[in-house]
This record gives C-alpha cells, structure tokens and sequence, in this order.
C-alpha cells in the first residue's frame, strides 16, 4: 500500500502531536505514524513541567497531577537546602493522559493519526513502515522525526544523534502520606554519579523516583541502592529506564527531513526536561515543513532555516544550561558540599525561591547582580570559583563559559 502527504511525522508523542497539529493547521496534508500511543515504557521522564508548558502546548490542565511549590536537595553528606515558593513553581503531569489529548488536538487541525505503524525505514521523500497486516509506504514533502534520543530510524537516515546519551532508570512507588507540593533531589557520586536523582509526588501516596548517571554505568542497578537507601518500606509498582540526551544536534535538517524533541537533543541539559524546549521547536518544525512542503522547498538548504529559528528561540539557554552542567560535572562532593553550604542562608534561599524558574536559569545571574543585599552572600561562591579556575579538580571551560551570560 502507498500513499502520499504533505508531512509525515514519525513519533506520537508530545512533539510529535505538536508538531503535526501546527503542520496541519498551516494547511498541509499531514500523516501521523505511531506504534502505540502511551507507551512510555522506553521513558523516564518524571512529568514535571513549568506552568507555561501548557499553554505552550497548547494543552488543557486535564493531566496536572499535582502542583509544586518547593523543591529539597540533598548533598553528598547529607546536607539539605530547601526552597519554597508562595506561587507554583511547576506541575506534575500524567504522561500518558497528556498524550491523548494532544493527538486529539491534531486529529482536530486535520492531521491523520494512525497507530500501529511502526516506521522502518526513511530517506528523504519516503517512508517504509509496516503496518497491522502488511508493509505500506508514504511519499512525503518532509518528513519530521520526533522518535526519542537514541533513534535507530533517525540513525538509519544518516542523520546524527545528540551529543551524550546519560543511562537512566525511575520507578513508580507507593509510599506513606508525603508531601505532595515538593520535589527531592539527590547528589553526590555515590547517589547519581553523573547527574543526579529525584523523588516527584506523582498522586497521595506515589512517587516517582529516579536517576541518570554517566555512561557505562547501570541506572537501574544504581536506583536499586537508592531505592534501598531513601524508601526501604516502599513497594516498587513499576520500573522503566531510558535515556536523557544532552546537547543539541548541531545541524538537525537533511533534505526533506527535520529532527525534533529528544531526537534533536531539544533538551534542557541540567534536569534533562524536554517538554518546553521541545515544544518550542516542535512548534518551529511543523510549521516550517508546512510552508516548505506547500512551496515545494524541501532541500537542506531550505530548511537551514529550521535549526537556525530553533537555536534563536532556546539556543542561549541551552548553551548556559550546558555551562551549568559542566560545571556540576567537575565538582568533587566536596566542592558540592561547598557549594551547598554557601546557598544555605535564608536570604538567598528566599529571593532564589522567589525568582527559579526552571526554564529560563540564565537570569538568575544578573537577577542577583541587582539585589545588592545579597553580594556578600555571594562571597563563598567566589571563593568556590577561584578553586576551580586553579584547581585540579576544574574544567578551565565553565567559568568563563558562565561569564559570557553576565
């Protein structure tokens, strides 16, 4: 069987839904392909979002869970810092609802879903992929691949994948009455070596709990221990593991095909939440194939246009918030206890609750470069700076990559 559309878009997930709903809605005939709808077994994500993700989406708050006013870190020798906010700060969401209603929305601009099409093969112009009974193909204008980090699709079409792929796992786990408007984080190299771990109240009495480390080690062997250390009389009710991307693909357009979400490495690089970034750019995508599709300009030098919009609308961000994870990377516990020490006044606490924002952390400097009661709160940090620049233990790259945001 063969067909023909405007944009096919291979991935039903958020970005995927997203950017074929925006795809439809410019006017072009657009194909949706997706093997199950809600499958989230191959995904880790936590579902916690800013509250303007939403909106960004275009979603209802029909899948909000909970909303989140504070967030707890713990350091490597137990050390704890708390940050509570009086307004919501995020939300928590049930993936798999959020889902739903996003495909709806884009049946409802006109796109057309069909499930149980798992893609096997892409080139620019077509898509091979079998079907419930038989193996069909689609002639397409442009294709989108909103397939996940570590896509083979996307691999298969030569096009690259995002620079480093960190090992994750979670698990879902019932637990006694905890507080339900607070999230935990957990750091250190013997908790989550690599990145770090977190406890999100999913409903009362569920958590989600999880952790991405470097490459080469086992997430799932290291949430084991956590889970064993943290929530000993917790029963575990699922486990899932995954991959967080880190660091965009530099050129994520070839001739009649465009990368986006995860697969584009559309990823916040210091939590590894994909559902702002990646529905800015899904956004981008689908909009930018319908117009391509519709004027017949579908090389890759047409759509250069497509990286070129998507790092204008997150590319600072990104590159700070790879900054930040540099740096975290080069901190022995002891330096992170040093930095966790240095934050743990109330003041600083207070105004860093006050102003967080999950997605936009690069005004945080010069947020606090205006409250002159703060500077000499600050005064540990220079000191914390000074050892890394001379410092055994330092990457020479990060702070200088900082101060460019300053």
């Amino acid at each position: 069987m063969r067909g023909r559309a405007d944009v096919v878009v291979i991935g039903g997930g958020p970005m995927g839904a997203l950017a074929a709903r925006c795809a439809a809605e410019a006017g072009a005939s657009t194909v949706l392909l997706e093997q199950q709808v809600g499958n989230v077994a191959s995904s880790s994500c936590a579902g916690l979002v800013s509250p303007r993700t939403l909106p960004l989406l275009g979603a209802s708050q029909q899948s909000v869970l909970q909303s989140i006013r504070a967030v707890e870190a713990f350091g490597p020798n137990e050390q704890r810092i708390e940050l509570r906010a009086d307004d919501t700060k995020a939300f928590v969401l049930d993936r798999h609802r959020l889902e739903q209603e996003l495909l709806g929305l884009a049946k409802e601009a006109g796109a057309e879903i069909r499930v149980g099409c798992r893609a096997k093969s892409v080139r620019s112009g077509r898509v091979e992929y079998a079907a419930a009974r038989n193996d069909a193909s689609l002639d397409a204008s442009v294709i989108i691949l909103a397939t996940g980090p570590s896509s083979q699709v996307a691999r298969g079409s030569g096009l690259p994948g995002p620079a480093r792929l960190l090992p994750s796992s979670q698990a879902t786990i019932r637990v006694d009455a905890e507080e339900t408007d607070r999230v935990s984080v957990y750091i250190g190299s013997d908790i989550a070596p690599g990145f770090f771990a977190w406890a999100v109240p999913a409903e009362p009495g569920i958590l989600r709990v999880g952790l991405a480390v470097r490459e080469g080690i086992s997430a799932s062997e290291t949430l084991k221990k956590l889970l064993d250390a943290r929530f000993p009389e917790a029963r575990v009710t699922s486990q899932v593991g995954g991959q967080v991307a880190i660091g965009p693909v530099a050129d994520p357009a070839r001739d009649g095909i465009l990368l986006v979400g995860d697969a584009a490495g559309h990823v916040k690089p210091l939590s590894g939440g994909g559902l702002y970034f990646g529905g800015i750019c899904a956004r981008v995508a689908g909009r930018l194939a319908a117009e391509a599709s519709i004027s017949g300009r579908t090389t890759v030098s047409d759509l250069a246009e497509y990286g070129v919009r998507c790092s204008r609308a997150i590319g600072r961000e990104l590159r700070f918030g790879l900054a930040l994870r540099r740096l975290l990377d080069s901190l022995t516990d002891e330096r992170l206890c040093e930095a966790m020490t240095a934050l743990d006044h109330p003041d600083l606490l207070a105004f860093l609750a006050e102003i967080g924002d999950i997605d936009r952390l690069r005004g945080i400097p010069k947020a606090l470069l205006k409250k002159r009661r703060l500077w000499r709160r600050l005064v540990p940090f220079l000191g914390l700076l000074d050892r890394l620049l001379v410092g055994d233990d330092s990457d020479s790259a990060v702070v200088p990559a900082l101060a460019d945001f300053l």
